[in-house]
């Protein structure tokens, strides 16, 4: 030890300048106390040179302390900003959080997926929709373990031999691949999608619907069903094409949709194409895990998953955002429109009640002169195929001139609405990038329901179109307030909605599938 603190104190006090700024040499002896912070250099040095030998030794460093709390801000944080700041930071929180919501501990992986979601910077705690998704299969797996995978089988042999819409995928030791010799429009970007988080995923078999459409129909809300969905007596699954599906849906009661939230109760079936004649029905009336980008609640009960249209990298994602926007102040204060007739088949006079052909009445009513720039600019002949449509009267009603609009005309114009056409919207991620305020009509469900608020990030519309004219005469009359909507739609969809975000969500329906396909509970 000596010889230590010899060879320290010797370092730092052998050599010294002379007032010629020459060195000299001088003893430790003939100095007096040595500083107080010196000692302390030296002690320094002194464990050091132990922690070093220590370390050396085989030993293992203690370790290290945890992280600092995360600074408290002084300033407003913004709505994104709340919500990432509430969402859980360490395994075990998100853990905790899952069991306290679902009841039940988290799906095997899910550490992996965790690892995945703080990598790419996604939410960790909020995916209800998810669990109501899966929920009625974790209760009938309470009965039966093997329904799920069960019915999996049934599924991938319907689409092997018949197609009917459906694709089905594989996992198998980490390798993903289809199962199936059919094509769809979605193949390249499905397969892209489990080949991205592939190695984190236990092996399992999909069944997926490359259709627009829903396909599950089963009501899992009406009362006294459980014994009902282990029930297999669907004797056509993906299948049924009820034609008009007003029959399926309103006459017999399989679906009525609530106009509106509050108040008396009326239904908007006759408002909507899909539930008055759709144009691609091919229905299940049993409890199949199917895997959709859409669905109607609680009518169908389909697997809720992003779709190609949510991707920004993908190919069918629409593309509304450019440099160029126009600035709002500049836009016009006119809700704005172009589309084709989809929506249905067309049979006598049954389009006047299809919303697109709806929208284009509103336009025309004296209360929106002035509003409104809306038009049909394709009618689709395909769906014009049956006894009493007149493809050609029709084009003459509503003025369809087979001419396309640019693009580019979003821009101009303060309001854009997004209608459904044969099922949910592709538009809707799209226009709510496009620096225009979006105005929403839709009775499908899609993954982000819970995240994107009406009146927060979008202005709600009713089925029937009934409010539209009140909500744009709102907004021009509050431009401040609209604008606030706007810029909160396009930061969330611009900050939240991302690929990666997509990616989290995707990962995580698929541990879950996993999970009760092996006849976990």
């Amino acid at each position: 030890m000596m010889n230590i603190l010899n060879s320290v104190f010797s370092r730092v006090y052998s050599r010294v300048p002379s007032q010629n700024g020459r060195f000299r040499q001088r003893k430790f002896a003939r100095r007096c106390l040595v500083s107080p912070l010196t000692v302390v250099i030296a002690l320094g040095g002194i464990f050091s040179v132990f922690a070093f030998f220590f370390l050396r030794s085989g030993n293992e460093a203690p370790p290290p302390p945890p992280p600092p709390p995360r600074p408290i801000s002084t300033g407003p944080r913004t709505p994104i900003e709340q919500l990432f700041d509430r969402q859980s930071t360490t395994l075990e929180e998100a853990v905790a959080r899952y069991v306290l919501r679902n009841g039940r501990r988290p799906p095997r992986n899910y550490d992996q997926w965790y690892t995945f979601a703080k990598r790419h910077e996604c939410l960790i705690d909020e995916y209800a929709q998810i669990q109501r998704d899966f929920e009625p299969f974790y209760q009938l797996a309470q009965k039966d373990r093997k329904f799920f995978a069960k019915m999996v089988n049934r599924g991938t042999k319907i689409a092997v031999t018949d197609n009917m819409g459906l694709k089905t995928f594989k996992v198998e030791k980490k390798v993903p691949s289809t199962t199936d010799g059919f094509t769809s429009n979605y193949d390249g970007g499905w397969m892209f999608l489990l080949q991205n988080i592939s190695a984190s995923l236990p092996d399992m078999n999909l069944v997926f619907n490359h259709r627009d459409e829903p396909r599950v129909a089963f009501d899992a809300r009406i009362p006294n069903t459980l014994d009902e969905g282990l029930t297999v007596d669907d004797v056509a699954p993906f299948f049924n094409q009820p034609r008009p599906t007003s029959k399926f849906y309103t006459d017999e009661k399989h679906c009525l949709l609530p106009s509106g939230p509050n108040g008396f109760l009326t239904y908007a079936n006759d408002a909507n194409s899909f539930l008055l004649y759709s144009a691609s029905a091919d229905f299940t009336t049993d409890l199949y895990p199917v895997l959709s980008q859409t669905k109607i609640y609680p009518c169908f009960a389909d697997i809720l998953f992003p779709s190609e249209f949510h991707y920004p990298r993908a190919y069918n994602s629409p593309k509304y955002a450019y440099p160029d926007n126009v600035p709002w102040d500049e836009k016009k204060p006119v809700l704005y429109w172009r589309g084709q007739s989809t929506g249905g088949w067309i049979y006598g006079d049954n389009y006047h009640s299809f919303p697109r052909f709806r929208l284009i009445d509103v336009a025309r009513t004296p209360a929106a002169a002035g509003l409104m720039d809306v038009a049909i600019s394709v009618l689709y002949e395909h769906y014009c195929g049956l006894e009493g449509c007149d493809a050609e009267r029709i084009k003459a009603e509503y003025n369809i001139t087979g001419a396309d609009a640019p693009r580019e005309d979003v821009y101009r114009y303060k309001y854009v609405f997004d209608v459904d056409g044969n099922s949910f919207s592709g538009r809707y991620l799209g226009l709510l990038k496009s620096g225009s305020l979006v105005f929403k009509s839709t009775i499908f469900a899609e993954y982000f329901d819970d995240w994107l608020q009406p009146f927060v990030h979008y202005i709600p519309v009713l089925p029937d179109l009934s409010d539209l004219v009140e909500r744009i005469e709102w907004a021009r009359a509050h431009d401040a307030e609209a604008r606030r909507i706007q810029q909160a739609g396009q930061e969330f969809v611009e900050r939240v909605l991302t690929d990666a975000q997509n990616d989290c969500y995707f990962f995580l329906v698929l541990l879950e599938w996993a999970r009760l396909q092996s006849g976990g509970r």
